[in-house]
This record gives C-alpha cells, structure tokens and sequence, in this order.
C-alpha cells in the first residue's frame, strides 16, 4: 500500500471515529449531553415524586379528590404544550440547547415557588398554599414537557442510529433516579429540615444543570448539531409534508399508554391492598414499592443497550409479556407477600422494556425532521397512561373494596397488556425487520465509505 493510499485511509477514519492518538472532543460532547439530559429528567421526576410524601401532610384539609388535581395538573399541562415544544424543536434545531434550558429554568422556579410555598404554612391558608402549589405543578409540566422533547432530540441528532437507544437508556436512568430517591429523600429532609428545603435542593440542582449547558457551549458552540447535517437537509427538503401518523405509530403510541397505564394503576391500588390485607404502614409499603423502582433503574440502561443491537419492537413485546405476567400475578393468591414482590420486579422490568426502546424507535419510524414530534408523541403517551391510570383505579376500586376487585381490575390491565402483543408483532414487528432491510441495502448500494447515515435517499418514498 503506497503511502497516499495510507493517509487517506488514515484520514478517514480519524474524520468519522477520531485519532487513535488523542480524544475525540465529540464523543465528549455527546457524554456531555447525555449527562445533562440525565440531571434534568431526574430534577423533573425527582420534584414529581417528592411531593407525594409532603402534600397530604401540609395539605390535611382539602379533599382527596383535589389532591388528584394537584397530582395530575402537570400530567396535563405537559400533554397540552409537548406538541408545541415538539413543533419549534423541529423547525429550530440550532435552538435545542435554549429550549432545553428554558425548561430547565422553568422547572427551577416552579421548584422554588413550592419552596417559598412551604416556608411558613402559617402564611397562607390550605386552599391558599393549595393554588400556589397547583400553579407550580402546571409550571412544571410546561419545563417538563421541553426538557424532555429537547434534551432526547439532542441526543437523537448528535448519535448515530446504532448507538442512539444506549444513549438514551443512560439519560432515562435519571426518570428512575427520581423515581426512586424522590420520596425516600424528600420524606428524610422535610422531618429534620422542614418541607421546604426538599425543593430547593431540587432547584439547586436545575441551575446546576442550567449552568453545565452554558459551559458546554461555551467550550464547543456546536457540541448540538447533527451528526448528519446532510440527512436532515434532505429530509427537509418538502417542508410541506404532513407528520406522518402511520400505523406502526400509532400502534406504538396505544401501546405506551396501556403500559404506563398498568404501571400507574398499581401505585395507588397496592398501598391501598397492603394497608387493607396486611396493615402495612406507609415504611413498609415504600420498601415494597422500591422494588419495582430498582427493577427499572437497572433494566434501563440495559434495555437502551440492547435496543442498538436487536429489533427494538421486540423488546417492547418482551416488556408487554412481563407487564401481563406481574398483573396476572399480582392480586392473585396475594395472600403471601413475595408474589406481590415479584409481580412489581415484573411491572419494573416490563416498563424499562417498553418505555426506553419506544424513544429510539419513534426517531427510527421518522425522517430526521420530525424528531422533535416524534418524541413529543412519545412523552405525551406515558403522560395520557399516568393520567388515565389513576381515574380508572378511583373508578374501580374504593378503600373498603373486597380483595376481588383488586384482583378484577388487576386481570383486565394484565389482558389489555396481553392484547398488544400480537398488535405490535404485525404491526411493528415486521415493518421494523422491513425499513431495517430496505436502509441496510441501500447503504450497501451507496458503498459511501464515509456515509454515516441509512444511504442515499433513505428517507424516500
């Protein structure tokens, strides 16, 4: 091999993987934007779960059904601007890291606005500090809603097809970090430093975040752009074309819903079944629920894995069959506690299934143009699932309802759950394996030994 040869060679493989002999300062921004993408999912569902130990305490007038408001305000406001955050995403890609931090700041405030709400109950009265923290709730669903849509865009265009879902399961481990840590920490600080503290911890740690965007751009002012500028240049070409609602979408879309349906259908029936059957406090009953959290916390990231290597839709059917089976479970013969135990590491482990493989493979249906909507879709479904679960349950099943009735409404959830199987095995499954085929000939076509996308044209009709 002459020597030009060689340093071609070289010179392209140091452009598309970095020099062998020095780090490649890309490959730190995208860890970068991982990270931070981390930090702002787990301050979001950190401050989701945190009030749930702390507002029926300093809120013991008001009615249960407006605490469910409270609870549910965010779920709502996020679901009604995601499409927007969606949209501007899409049509402004040079602007996610601003997107990005305007949620974060909102989420800040609404954090801090809960702590000053807290300071002194004295200061206002329970359907006073009530407003105030339902004003701040649905704040929080509107930072919510961009973090979530920008951040998960970012790592969508500044990762490759093939590493995008391991990516995206490290950052969904911040989601079970704030799941997990939230109520255990935020009960811990408000008994010894008072309620308050709790959320401007949590506040802290958003400007924190806040702060670490505003290094990384000013280190690298293009650590956010596409890793394939050329791919979304050709996929904008027709601006006119309409968001494509395909069935394989739409089935995917029904299918997060139902799971994060059966998962927020369980949170209020099981404490409710423990206190009932067993006499449980609420000690006992967190430990019992830290299961299913740890279940998820450690099938995140190893579901984001496997997602780059095998159909993602086969891993979503896998967390739908480990959904039904720990519904089925869970009620059934429930007098003994381990069964419950397993069927919540079931519930754990289908949910991290279902919900970290379903980001890429949205962004995987789409042209890269339509990223931002795509997730926005997917964050509004596990929203409409967290929404409908616990009206469902309040519908079904009240404090002095017979162990049947649990068990009733657990079978029906563990049926729907079963029903999507076959739905997303010929509606997903197979037009997965087929646009997977169709993109790896066309790469083989192009024989583009720099293309680092699916080949030309791979977004064509």
């Amino acid at each position: 091999m002459n020597m030009t040869t060689r340093d071609t060679l070289l010179d392209v493989r140091d452009r598309r993987f970095g020099s062998s002999n020095a780090p490649n300062p890309k490959e730190k921004d995208k860890s970068t934007i991982v990270l931070i993408t981390l930090v702002g999912l787990f301050v979001d569902y950190g401050t989701l779960s945190a009030i749930i130990p702390i507002a029926p305490l300093v809120l013991k007038t008001i009615p249960q059904t407006y605490i469910f408001v409270l609870f549910s305000s965010k779920s709502v406001a996020q679901i009604l601007f995601n499409p927007i955050a969606g949209h501007y995403v899409d049509k402004h890609h040079t602007n996610i890291p601003k997107v990005f931090t305007m949620g974060m700041l909102l989420l800040a405030v609404s954090t801090l606005v809960f702590g000053v709400g807290l300071i002194d109950s004295s200061i206002l009265s329970d359907w006073g500090l009530y407003y105030f923290m339902l004003a701040a709730r649905s704040a929080q669903g509107l930072g919510s809603s961009s973090v979530l849509t920008a951040g998960m865009a970012a790592i969508s265009n500044t990762h490759e097809e093939e590493e995008r879902g391991g990516a995206m399961g490290v950052a969904m481990v911040g989601i079970a970090l704030g799941v997990l840590l939230g109520p255990p920490v935020a009960g811990g600080l408000a008994s010894v430093l008072g309620p308050a503290t709790v959320f401007w911890a949590f506040a802290f740690i958003a400007f924190l975040d806040v702060f670490m965007v505003w290094r990384l751009m000013a280190r690298s002012p293009k650590a956010y752009d596409p890793i394939d500028p050329e791919a979304l240049a050709r996929s904008k070409e027709d601006e006119l074309e309409p968001f494509p609602f395909t069935k394989p979408r739409l089935m995917l879309g029904l299918t997060t819903v139902i799971a994060n349906m059966t998962v927020a259908i369980s949170e209020p029936m099981v404490p409710l079944f423990l206190s009932n059957n067993f006499g449980y406090d609420e000690g006992k009953v967190g430990l019992i629920f830290g299961i299913q959290a740890l279940a998820y916390l450690l099938g995140t990231p190893v579901f984001g894995y496997l997602s780059d290597v095998m159909c993602k839709s086969t891993l979503i059917i896998f967390g739908l069959a480990m959904q039904a089976l720990g519904m089925f479970m869970l009620f059934s013969n429930a007098d003994e506690i381990w069964r419950i135990c397993v069927a919540l590491a079931l519930l754990g482990v289908g949910i991290s299934a279902v919900d970290t493989p379903s980001m890429p493979l949205l962004t995987f249906l789409v042209p890269p143009k339509f990223f931002g909507r795509a997730l926005a879709q997917g964050d509004i479904c596990v929203n409409l699932g967290y929404l409908f679960g616990p009206l469902i349950c309040a519908a079904f099943v009240r404090d002095d309802s017979e162990p049947g009735r649990f068990e009733e409404l657990s079978d029906l959830n563990g049926i729907a759950c079963a029903v999507c199987v076959p739905l997303m095995f010929f509606l997903v499954f197979f037009y997965e394996r087929g646009e997977m085929k169709r993109r790896a000939e066309e790469k083989r076509k192009s024989g583009d030994l720099e293309g680092g996308d699916w080949g030309e044209g791979g977004w064509g009709g």
